[in-house]
C-alpha cells in the first residue's frame, strides 16, 4: 500500500455527532478544525444528516469505527464489512482507522459496546497471526486504505513488545497505522515498557494518522493506570509522548484531538497548542503546511 497519494488533512477533531461539542460550530470557528472524525453505526444513512452538516460548512470528514475484529478467531460478518465499503464510500474518508482489539466476543455481527470497552490483543506470536488474518480479511472487503490502531491497555498479556506487535503487522498486512498518545501512555504503564525503546521495528512511513486526548490516572496496587477520558483534559503524559514521536514520523496526514464531551473553547485552545507543536517539531512537511494555513 502506498500512502503518498492520501490527502493530507491536518489538524482536526473526534468526536462523536450526537454529542457536544457541535462539529459545525468548532469548523465554523477561527482555528477550528480541519476535518472531522467520527464514530457511527455501520450504516451510512445513520449518520447521512450530519455528514451532510460538516460538508456543508466545508470540512472533510473520516470514519472511525469501533465494530471490526482486527484481531481473534472469529471472522468479520460478511455483512457487515460490506456495509462498511458503502458507509466509506458515501461519506467519502479517504482511509478509515479502527483499534485492533476485541469488540465483541462471539461469532456474527456486534459492537465494541457488547463488552462496554476494548479488550486489547494478546502480544505474542499466535495473536498475531490471527491479526495479520483479521485485517487481510477487512482489506479484501473495503476498498480504502485501513488503519490499525494499537488500542488503550490498562493490562498487557504477552511478551513481545507493542510495537514490535504492530510493526509486523503493518510489514505483513500492508495496512496504515493510527498511534495514540494516550493509548502508548497506558500501554508504557501496564507494561514497564518505554515504546521508543522499539520504535525501530515499526515502519515509521506506515504511520499516517495521530491521536491525542483527555485522560485520568487511577492509582492501583502495581502503579498507575491510565484510563481513556475523553472529557477529561489532555495529560502531560500524553503530550510528551507527542513531542517525541512528531519528529520521527515522516508521513502523517492527520493529527486528531478525541474531544467527546468537552467545551469549545477548551477544543480551539487544544488545537492551537496542536498546530505549534506540529509547527516547531513535525518531520511532515505536508502537515506542517497544512498547520499553518487556516481551518
Amino acid at each position: 500500500m502506498k500512502f503518498e497519494s492520501l490527502p493530507v488533512l491536518g489538524i482536526g477533531v473526534s468526536l462523536s455527532l450526537a454529542a457536544r461539542p457541535d462539529p459545525v460550530a468548532l469548523a465554523q470557528a477561527p482555528g477550528g478544525p480541519q476535518f472531522v472524525e467520527y464514530a457511527g453505526l455501520a450504516e451510512a444513512d445513520s449518520v447521512a444528516a450530519e455528514v451532510a452538516r460538516i460538508h456543508a460548512a466545508g470540512v472533510p470528514v473520516l470514519f472511525h469505527p469501533s465494530y471490526i475484529n482486527f484481531c481473534g478467531s472469529f471472522p468479520n460478518h460478511a455483512g457487515w464489512l460490506a456495509a462498511t465499503a458503502a458507509h466509506v464510500a458515501a461519506v467519502g474518508s479517504p482511509w478509515f482507522a479502527q483499534d485492533c482489539a476485541y469488540c465483541f466476543w462471539e461469532e456474527g455481527p456486534s459492537y465494541s459496546t457488547q463488552l462496554g470497552y476494548f479488550i486489547p490483543p494478546i502480544l505474542n506470536e499466535a495473536s498475531l497471526e490471527r491479526a495479520i488474518a483479521r485485517v487481510r480479511e477487512v482489506q479484501a472487503a473495503v476498498p480504502a486504505p485501513v488503519a490499525v490502531e494499537p488500542p488503550p491497555m490498562s493490562f498487557v498479556v504477552g511478551g513481545m513488545p507493542l510495537f514490535t506487535f504492530f510493526g509486523r503487522l503493518a510489514r505483513a498486512t500492508d495496512c496504515a497505522l493510527l498511534l495514540d498518545m494516550g493509548h502508548l501512555v497506558s500501554y508504557e504503564m501496564a507494561s514497564g515498557r518505554r515504546v521508543l525503546d522499539h520504535v525501530d521495528e515499526l515502519p515509521l512511513d506506515h504511520v499516517i494518522e495521530l491521536h491525542i486526548a483527555g485522560g485520568r490516572l487511577r492509582q492501583a496496587a502495581d502503579g498507575p493506570v491510565y484510563v481513556d477520558m475523553h472529557e477529561a483534559p489532555v495529560l502531560e503524559e500524553s503530550w510528551r509522548m507527542l513531542a517525541a514521536l512528531l519528529p520521527l514520523l515522516p508521513g502523517v496526514k492527520a493529527l486528531c484531538y478525541e474531544c467527546e464531551g468537552m467545551d469549545g473553547d477548551t477544543v480551539l485552545h487544544t488545537l492551537q497548542r496542536l498546530r505549534a507543536m506540529v509547527r516547531d517539531g513535525s518531520a511532515t512537511p505536508a502537515l506542517v503546511a497544512a498547520a499553518g494555513a487556516g481551518p
